[in-house]
């Protein structure tokens, strides 16, 4: 524990890498992955809005001095100690539901929290204050700006959100393979929830869920996002089966994809492929003589 004293002071904003923000974006949508939400060998959206609940309305009764907070840090670790699929990815006990309604997930030792009065609890957590007020996860400095804003725009709820906004790797795999087929870079202006190119988009990001040739190495769907070289997803064995490497290879790859047969490889090629033409089918062609702006450079 990092036994820092609460303060009043207010903390200095943040610089925000690469200029949009991700970790709270409405009511309903927010990021816990860095605070270990999806850490959990049972990481279903009910079990998770179930475990975030409890712990609010538990900390709801707790006093706010550091031995009350500590007490509250101790039971709750006990309570949920479990086989992480991550040793090495902490869960933090005091990520719960925020917001007027509790509709997304938040930290409750924030200084806008309920209850806390104004007052920085942070310094209380495991990583301290500077870290859960200063980290960043790779998605900020490695995504492009304009595919941020689409996937902030298609996910409308917490959960997908925060499995898929940490994912820097496969969203750039996806991205890359729906702008090489249309020749130029998405914008986001061409996408929104609801439309054909959004709910294809959601589907192709939800394919972190719904992946039927998840390999044995699938660790469930969180994401191990830090760039310290473990965890990383294995090669798919093309030899074993018999089949050249897919042209889909890095979207198969960070869906730690496993295959049995060259069949079984086509199948999954069509599931991506079908996923990716709905995209570009939805997307409205530009106006002639018009140009699309991006907030950051293409994926290549």
């Amino acid at each position: 524990m990092n036994p820092i004293a609460p303060c009043r002071l207010k903390p200095p904003e943040p610089v925000v890498p690469g200029g949009v923000y991700l970790c709270q974006v409405n009511d309903t949508v927010s990021c816990g992955a860095c605070c270990g939400l999806y850490n959990r060998p049972d990481a279903t959206r009910g079990r998770l809005q179930e475990l975030l609940g409890g712990r609010t309305e538990t900390f709801r009764r707790v006093t706010r001095d550091i031995d009350a907070i500590d007490a509250f840090r101790l039971e709750t670790e006990r309570r949920e100690q479990c086989e992480r699929p991550y040793a090495d990815f902490y869960a933090c006990p005091f990520l719960g539901l925020i917001g007027p309604h509790g509709s997304r997930p938040g930290c409750l030792l924030h200084p806008l929290a309920d209850g806390n009065d104004g007052i920085d609890y942070r310094g209380l957590s495991f990583y301290g204050g500077l870290a859960c007020r200063d980290y960043f996860c790779p998605t900020y400095r490695d995504l492009p700006a304009a595919h941020k804003e689409i996937v902030k725009t298609v996910c409308t709820d917490w959960y997908l959100y925060g499995l898929v906004i940490t994912e820097d790797r496969l969203l750039a795999a996806f991205f890359g393979e729906i702008e090489s087929r249309l020749g130029r870079p998405l914008a986001p202006a061409e996408i929104s929830a609801g439309q054909p190119a959004g709910d294809a988009l959601r589907e192709l990001f939800g394919a972190k869920l719904t992946w039927p040739y998840h390999g044995p190495g699938w660790k469930g769907p969180g994401n191990y996002f830090f760039n310290d070289g473990l965890y990383l997803p294995a090669p798919i064995d093309y030899d074993r089966i018999g089949a050249r490497p897919s042209e889909h290879d890095r979207v198969l790859r960070e869906l730690s994809s496993s295959f049995e047969s060259a069949a079984q490889l086509a199948q999954a090629e069509t599931l991506i492929e079908n996923l990716i033409t709905r995209v570009i089918s939805g997307v409205a062609a530009p106006r002639a003589g018009s140009a699309i702006e991006l907030d950051g450079p293409p994926v290549l």
